[in-house]
């Protein structure tokens, strides 16, 4: 893990000095590179935390969902201190705060040793604590935790739970085996929207000072959030555009679990029983879609109540518009692995749909300032989402990506009911 974050982080190095030529960047190849290094090494910092927490979990899911909680709760740490002043001391708790001591690219900023090897510090207390626990449990098995730490014990039933609600279809075995992964990417997506609103709200007279001295920022907020908004309004559009994608991530990491269990021969017994090959995957993809249109909900009235605590007026149409506008945007993109799982692998199929979701973010944030003709623009779904939160959704072209979802589950399902299961 450490070799492919450092060979990424050289490569990251070397795109950021290409396009630093390209465009006349003040910064030479050597703060490239150290600006990849930093990227790195904040990146195996998570990873330290996730093989850690690894040797306590049994299941490779809950390991990367306390990651992944971590990560956000870093996040929101680091950004304290630009909203509440006089809390710096509590970023300093976050690894995030010390990958943003380190910028390399700004001219006159330069790097921060100090950040940059407690960062090296980190990867290897955490990553060798790791190592050391491996080494001394069970294969197979996990560290035990301290008696203060466990949940109580239920105690055995020999009973089978043949009246499980999750086990009287496939739909809800489905919805079982994805609530929890809901329940976090639901906590992190609906924390992120209502945490953005009281941010924008803490911070909009930093906002207007730190904007107003930075053309291109301004130009790339006006870009994102909405033409002629206010500066305020217009960077809450902005950051409002990121949810789309991070429901997007959701929806591939449960086309992964799809593709995974038909690849494993998990689907074997399901359809021994008999149950029609269409009805199990239309099963598992109609939990998918109640999870999402669940954390679509849920975003929403967080985020209503997040401007009503801190007494922000945003219209309650383009509100709904911009939450549940998303909903589509998700189902695309897991219908479009849905079918990709006919024909590639596990390990493919979801890289393939993490390579569209950089493009698609590629397209949309960076290609405007690149001035992408409109036709290439087009190519990603993010632009039929456009703007919600300040001129409502674009129903026609929200149809249209829904059609084009149901079109690739079609033929996603068409492949499914005629191919053998493994292959």
């Amino acid at each position: 893990m450490w070799t492919a974050l450092l060979a990424m982080g050289v490569l990251i190095g070397l795109l950021a000095f290409g396009g630093g030529k390209k465009f006349g960047a003040a910064f030479g190849l050597g703060d490239a590179l150290l600006f990849g290094l930093d990227i790195a090494l904040v990146c195996a910092v998570i990873g330290g935390v996730a093989l850690l927490i690894s040797q306590f979990t049994q299941e490779r899911g809950t390991a990367a969902g306390w990651t992944a909680g971590l990560l956000l709760i870093f996040i929101v740490l680091d950004m304290v201190r630009r909203v509440i002043p006089n809390t710096e001391w509590i970023s300093r708790f976050s690894p995030i705060y010390y990958y943003n001591l380190s910028k390399p690219l700004v001219p006159g900023y330069g790097v921060n040793a100090g950040a940059m090897l407690l960062l090296l510090a980190l990867t290897a207390v955490l990553s060798g604590a790791a190592v050391w626990l491996f080494v001394r449990r069970d294969v197979g098995g996990t560290v035990p935790l301290p008696g203060w730490l466990r949940l109580p014990e239920r105690p055995a039933s020999r009973a089978l739970p043949v009246g499980d609600w999750s086990l009287r279809s496939v739909y809800a075995r489905s919805l079982g085996m994805i609530a929890m992964p809901t329940f976090w990417w639901t906590l992190g997506i609906a924390g992120f929207a209502g945490w953005m609103v009281f941010a924008v709200q803490q911070m909009e007279s930093r906002l207007s000072s730190l904007f107003s001295s930075s053309p291109t920022v301004m130009n790339l907020i006006k870009t994102l959030g909405g033409g002629d908004a206010s500066l305020s309004a217009g960077f809450l559009s902005a950051m409002f555009v990121l949810l789309p994608l991070f429901l997007m991530a959701f929806a591939v990491s449960q086309v992964n679990g799809w593709s995974a269990d038909e690849q494993d021969g998990r689907l074997e017994l399901v359809l021994a029983t008999p149950q029609p090959r269409l009805n199990v995957l239309l099963g598992r993809f109609a939990a998918l879609a109640t999870a999402t249109i669940a954390i679509g909900l849920i975003t929403l009235l967080a985020t209503a109540c997040a401007a009503a605590a801190t007494g922000t007026t945003l219209d309650a149409g383009h509100l709904a518009a911009a939450t549940l506008g998303m909903i589509p945007l998700g189902l695309l993109i897991a219908a479009v692995g849905y079918l990709a799982s006919g024909w590639l692998r596990t390990a493919a199929d979801t890289g393939l749909l993490s390579f569209l979701l950089l493009i698609w973010f590629f397209i949309s944030f960076i290609g405007p300032e690149l001035n992408l003709p409109d036709a290439t623009l087009r190519l990603s779904p993010l632009y039929y989402y456009g703007t919600p939160l300040l001129h409502g959704l674009p129903l026609g072209s929200v149809l249209g990506l829904i059609a084009v979802a149901v079109v690739a589950l079609g033929l996603g399902a068409v492949r499914f009911v005629r191919k053998d299961i493994g292959v």
